[in-house]
């Protein structure tokens, strides 16, 4: 409900909205004023964030709910306020309880072009204390 990224109850939240694909999952928002870094475009901290809440939704998503230990981020091009983007989260790989995720932002006129894009490593908790992070799975974790 007050997630600073998909939040509906958050003032910070864009919100994201994230529906499914075929291979991780599809993020859609438009970055305001209250998102801003440069004049004109989104803080750098912002990209994190979203590409951060993509990666490890996805994660969930495909079985694996972790929390993040490493994120490397790469900045292409900045971010325009005020311009419908495109975030993509997508698992590639595990190792145990390791789980391997990518992600990249885009804006919606141009899906090919990135403006940033990024690698992240995250660590399946144990099922108890998965249980306790992430109390929606009911057990599935």
């Amino acid at each position: 409900m007050y997630s600073p990224v998909v939040g509906a109850g958050s003032p910070l939240a864009p919100p994201v909205r994230i529906t499914p694909t075929d291979d991780g999952l599809v993020g859609h928002c438009t970055l305001g004023i209250a998102h801003e870094g440069p004049p004109g475009y989104g803080h750098g901290g912002m990209s994190a964030m979203l590409l951060d809440e993509l990666m490890g939704q996805a994660c969930t998503a495909a079985g694996s709910p972790g929390l993040t230990v490493s994120l490397q981020m790469r900045y292409h091009r900045p971010i325009p306020l005020e311009t419908p983007l495109r975030i993509l989260g997508r698992v590639t790989g595990t190792d145990q309880r390791k789980v391997f995720a990518a992600g990249s932002i885009t804006t919606e006129a141009d899906p090919s072009t990135d403006l940033v894009t990024a690698d992240a490593v995250f660590i399946t908790p144990g099922p108890d204390r998965a249980r306790a992070l992430f109390p929606s799975l009911r057990g599935e974790a």
